[in-house]
């Protein structure tokens, strides 16, 4: 609201001044509104982010028609009326130093030092070209899920990295939108501003990212109108309230969070807070947005879907844009291992009555639980593939931890330190790399059991803890014939991960219309993955 202030103000001082203009500046300042950036596209793993991102200098056409070269305002921020004054410098458990006390600028992938040349363009793109594939199938993991599922839980799965309701395990799992932008910070951020959650909000990108978040929000909600946070949940014939017992960033205090509670601190036009039920939907029978996003696979978030139909379609198509599409991998996979990976009959009570269960045919993802304020500050896991005869060494994908420091003034947070709170995530596992694992551990005399496939995955996996900027904290190595970790060389239990365990899931298919979404069905929980435990590879872990 207030860049649309400002811009509506500079469009009829330019107006003004330019009379042969009149009309132009002032109806592109009302037309203005945050671009996006989707991260997820399938060019960011080749091209990274576009220039238009990090380049210091871009051609704009002023007043007049006439072309000049400006600073570019979406690469960086400077602090023009003086750094904050509660800005707090950050030493990194690595012993790196984000000096935001100096820096009068923002930055990504930075020196630590109090005057450094700029942005670290090329770390800032590799990790970015590391890390989007992974960023691509959580966002299509996000529109799989199923259309039967309890409403107040399937919200509080896709809306939160820290699940409220309880639960005896999370074998099912589809992530949460919530943990896919906290990756992003993170990979945007380095050592800057991005990866600091008290800072994040000066650098330029950090709009554009959230404008991504909120696009897909709105195409899920768009896609399962049905699941909503409702003023509770149930399990096993139990209410639950959603208290946010751990606190917001202003509410500390064990309130019930109701759908027509207030959002501190955003305020609606009329001065009052926003509230949840107004905070839905981009359609003329919403709270009016004022904005909306193009079309995407044939889904116009401005209009109400017609029938459930519709909307199932439509998923099926986005999940498949960003990567998922069971149907044809199955076909295509060749390794004589697929054929022994169990799937539940037909007639199963899990498969639904008008499905047909794909044969020989699995999902797998590792599921990750980690400790909030393990490090004090962001950090996270990554999951890794050694390599074989048929794959290239490579990073599967990243759990991030988008945490504050001890020294934040957010209210809730010490109540959450003390409390232990718990990141849930998931990395799913590219199919191409399941089959190249079963080809590399293939007998020409034997087929390879279920047992022996879990164990061989899990064989060629290691997994590391990382700060923001990349750098080591501590070591895993997967498989079942593992050394343990010796007690000294061990990481503290403060800081050792959960659970990074590995689970599969069956996919069922409309018998009648394959068009249709698939089914999830016969989730499989598959122990851990690193049973030798955590090696502490830099004192800060130990």
């Amino acid at each position: 609201q207030s860049i649309g202030n400002i811009a509506d103000q500079l469009a009829h001082d330019l107006e003004a001044k330019n009379p042969q203009e009149s009309g132009v500046w002032v109806k592109a300042a009302k037309e203005l509104r945050f671009p996006y950036w989707d991260w997820a596209e399938k060019d960011v793993s080749e091209n990274g982010l576009p220039p238009i991102l990090y380049e210091d200098k871009v051609e704009i056409v002023a007043a007049g028609g006439q072309k000049q070269i400006v600073n570019n305002p979406l690469s960086s921020f400077s602090f023009v009326d003086g750094i904050p004054s509660d800005f707090a410098d950050e030493t990194l458990r690595t012993g790196q130093v984000a000096t935001s006390t100096k820096w009068h600028r923002t930055y990504r992938y930075v020196a630590s030092t109090a005057n450094p040349e700029g942005s670290n363009i090329d770390q800032l793109q590799k990790a970015f070209k590391a890390g989007a594939k992974d960023l691509r199938s959580k966002v299509a993991q996000l529109f799989v899920v199923n259309d039967d599922e309890d409403s107040a839980l399937a919200w509080d799965e896709f809306s939160n990295h820290t699940t409220e309701s309880k639960r005896e395990m999370d074998n099912y799992n589809s992530g949460s939108l919530e943990g896919v932008h906290d990756a992003v910070h993170i990979l945007a951020g380095g050592t800057g501003h991005m990866s600091a959650p008290d800072y994040a909000g000066f650098d330029p990108i950090f709009f554009l990212h959230h404008s991504n978040v909120d696009r897909l929000l709105a195409l899920w909600e768009w896609c399962y109108t049905e699941y909503w946070m409702e003023s509770g949940y149930k399990l096993k014939g139990n209410s639950y309230p959603w208290t946010q017992q751990l606190g917001t960033y202003a509410q500390v205090y064990n309130a019930q969070l109701l759908p027509d509670g207030p959002l501190q601190p955003f305020r609606t036009e009329q001065g009052e807070y926003w509230t949840s039920s107004q905070a839905r939907f981009l359609h003329a029978d919403a709270y009016p947005k004022y904005y909306s996003y193009p079309e995407f696979a044939g889904i116009k978030v401005d209009q109400a879907a017609m029938s459930s139909d519709e909307r199932a379609l439509a998923r099926k198509k986005v999940a498949a844009y960003y990567g998922f599409d069971p149907q044809t991998t199955a076909q295509q996979a060749t390794a004589s291992a697929w054929t022994q990976l169990p799937v539940p009959d037909n007639d199963h009570p899990a498969v639904p009555a008008d499905h047909t269960v794909i044969p020989e045919y699995r999902t797998f993802a590792v599921h990750v639980k980690l400790l909030e304020h393990a490090f004090n500050s962001s950090y996270s896991f990554q999951l890794h593939h050694r390599g074989n005869d048929h794959s290239a060494p490579q990073l599967i994908g990243t759990v991030t931890v988008f945490a504050r420091p001890d020294h934040s003034p957010c209210k809730a947070c010490t109540l959450r330190r003390e409390a232990g709170t718990i990141i849930h995530g998931i990395i799913p596992i590219p199919p191409a790399l399941i089959e190249s694992i079963m080809k590399s551990n293939a007998s020409s005399e034997t087929v390879a059991t279920f047992d022996q496939t879990l164990a061989h995955i899990k064989g060629e996996f290691f997994g590391k803890i990382v700060d923001t900027t990349g750098s080591e904290l501590a070591r895993a190595e997967g498989g079942l014939e593992t050394p343990k970790i010796p007690s000294h060389q061990a990481t503290s239990r403060n800081v050792t991960p959960i659970e990074i365990s590995l689970v599969s899931t069956a996919v069922a298919e409309h018998g009648q219309d394959k068009d249709r979404p698939v089914y999830i069905c016969d989730w499989q929980h598959h122990d851990g993955v690193f049973i030798g435990g955590w090696q502490a590879t830099h004192p800060a872990a130990a």
